[in-house]
């Protein structure tokens, strides 16, 4: 898969499933008795990176295939992330980063969506 392929199915799939903050995803409660498959389910931006990469909202650990290529495309879109929110991130893991600007009070499903869709027009 193109990397811009990538970003623009973690848009579509925070667009679909929800947006998630806190941690990778959160199994929602149907009430009509019919389980979502975890790729169904509301994630967070490394959530739906990790959906669109590996059909999985959990990224593979530090010691784990995919997770040097995982990494390298947290960073693309951390570098074109120009927000506050990532402030007092520098230095840390780049999933980290991610994580402290998707958990951010103020950030919402379509600040989440326009990144991921800006970041797949600039890397085509």
């Amino acid at each position: 898969m193109k990397l811009a392929d990538i970003y623009r199915k973690a848009a579509q799939v925070i667009a679909a499933n929800g947006h998630n903050k806190g941690d990778y995803y959160r199994v929602p409660e149907s009430g009509v008795g019919i389980e979502l498959s975890r790729t169904e389910w509301p994630v967070c931006a490394a959530g739906a990176l990790s959906v669109a990469m590996f059909a999985d909202p959990v990224p593979p650990r530090e010691d784990e295939d995919g997770r040097p290529e995982f990494d390298a495309v947290v960073t693309r879109l951390n570098a074109r992330i120009n927000d506050f929110h990532l402030y007092g991130f520098e230095g840390e893991p780049p999933v980290l980063r991610l994580a402290g600007w998707n958990d951010s009070e103020d950030i919402s499903p379509a600040d989440v969506i326009a990144v991921f869709e800006r970041t797949a027009r600039e890397v085509a």
